[in-house]
Protein backbone atom coordinates (compact mmCIF):
# COMPACT_ATOMS: atom_id res chain seq x y z
CA UNK A 1 0.00 0.00 0.00
CA UNK A 2 1.33 3.37 -0.97
CA UNK A 3 1.28 6.10 1.06
CA UNK A 4 0.76 9.81 -0.30
CA UNK A 5 3.27 11.98 -0.16
CA UNK A 6 1.77 14.05 2.74
CA UNK A 7 1.87 11.03 4.97
CA UNK A 8 5.73 10.41 4.70
CA UNK A 9 6.37 14.63 4.88
CA UNK A 10 3.46 14.30 8.44
CA UNK A 11 5.46 10.90 9.27
CA UNK A 12 8.94 12.15 8.81
CA UNK A 13 8.16 15.73 10.39
CA UNK A 14 7.01 13.41 13.33
CA UNK A 15 10.06 11.61 13.63
CA UNK A 16 12.42 14.54 13.43
CA UNK A 17 10.67 15.83 16.54
CA UNK A 18 10.67 12.86 18.41
CA UNK A 19 14.34 12.70 17.64
CA UNK A 20 14.97 16.54 18.73
CA UNK A 21 13.12 16.17 21.87
CA UNK A 22 15.07 13.08 23.34
CA UNK A 23 18.46 14.34 22.10
CA UNK A 24 17.41 17.46 24.14
CA UNK A 25 16.29 15.18 27.00
CA UNK A 26 19.44 12.92 27.24
CA UNK A 27 21.43 15.88 26.98
CA UNK A 28 19.47 17.88 29.88
CA UNK A 29 19.64 14.15 32.13
CA UNK A 30 15.97 13.91 32.03
CA UNK A 31 14.90 10.15 32.79
CA UNK A 32 13.71 7.78 29.81
CA UNK A 33 9.57 8.30 30.74
CA UNK A 34 10.34 11.74 30.65
CA UNK A 35 12.15 11.59 27.06
CA UNK A 36 8.90 9.71 25.94
CA UNK A 37 6.15 11.46 27.49
CA UNK A 38 7.39 14.77 26.26
CA UNK A 39 8.20 13.18 22.61
CA UNK A 40 4.53 12.34 22.69
CA UNK A 41 3.51 15.37 23.82
CA UNK A 42 5.21 16.97 21.06
CA UNK A 43 3.99 15.01 18.38
CA UNK A 44 0.34 14.88 19.38
CA UNK A 45 0.20 19.21 19.46
CA UNK A 46 2.64 20.55 17.15
CA UNK A 47 2.40 18.41 13.89
CA UNK A 48 -1.49 18.88 13.85
CA UNK A 49 -1.16 22.73 14.63
CA UNK A 50 1.55 22.72 11.87
CA UNK A 51 -0.53 21.67 9.26
CA UNK A 52 -4.00 23.12 10.12
CA UNK A 53 -4.39 25.24 6.67
CA UNK A 54 -3.65 22.47 5.21
CA UNK A 55 -6.48 20.21 7.54
CA UNK A 56 -8.22 23.54 7.25
CA UNK A 57 -8.49 23.63 3.27
CA UNK A 58 -9.24 19.89 2.72
CA UNK A 59 -12.31 20.30 5.36
CA UNK A 60 -13.83 23.12 3.42
CA UNK A 61 -12.95 21.41 -0.13
CA UNK A 62 -10.35 23.86 -1.45
CA UNK A 63 -9.43 22.94 -5.40
CA UNK A 64 -5.94 23.82 -4.60
CA UNK A 65 -4.86 22.13 -1.11
CA UNK A 66 -1.63 20.96 -2.55
CA UNK A 67 -0.22 24.81 -3.01
CA UNK A 68 -1.39 25.29 0.44
CA UNK A 69 0.69 21.76 1.61
CA UNK A 70 3.46 22.97 0.37
CA UNK A 71 3.57 26.22 1.81
CA UNK A 72 2.70 24.82 4.67
CA UNK A 73 5.75 22.44 4.53
CA UNK A 74 8.25 25.10 3.08
CA UNK A 75 7.19 28.24 5.58
CA UNK A 76 4.92 26.94 7.82
CA UNK A 77 7.89 27.12 10.17
CA UNK A 78 7.45 30.91 10.34
CA UNK A 79 4.98 32.26 11.93
CA UNK A 80 4.85 35.26 8.64
CA UNK A 81 4.20 31.44 6.23
CA UNK A 82 1.79 29.57 8.65
CA UNK A 83 -0.77 32.44 8.78
CA UNK A 84 -0.62 33.38 5.28
CA UNK A 85 -0.92 29.55 4.76
CA UNK A 86 -4.05 29.58 7.18
CA UNK A 87 -5.22 33.22 5.09
CA UNK A 88 -5.10 30.78 2.06
CA UNK A 89 -7.35 28.06 3.21
CA UNK A 90 -9.51 30.37 4.53
CA UNK A 91 -10.00 32.55 1.87
CA UNK A 92 -10.16 30.11 -1.31
CA UNK A 93 -13.04 29.20 -3.05
CA UNK A 94 -14.17 25.51 -2.11
CA UNK A 95 -15.00 23.30 -4.78
CA UNK A 96 -18.66 23.17 -6.09
CA UNK A 97 -20.77 20.28 -5.11
CA UNK A 98 -20.29 17.94 -1.70
CA UNK A 99 -17.40 16.37 -0.88
CA UNK A 100 -16.32 12.81 0.04
CA UNK A 101 -14.57 13.22 3.75
CA UNK A 102 -10.72 11.59 3.41
CA UNK A 103 -10.68 12.18 -0.72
Amino acid sequence: MSSSPVVRVVTAACAGVAVAVALLAVFAGMGVALVVLLGIVALVTCVPVWFAPVLLARRRGVADVRPIAVCTLLAGWSLIGWVAALIWAGAARAEAGPRAVGT
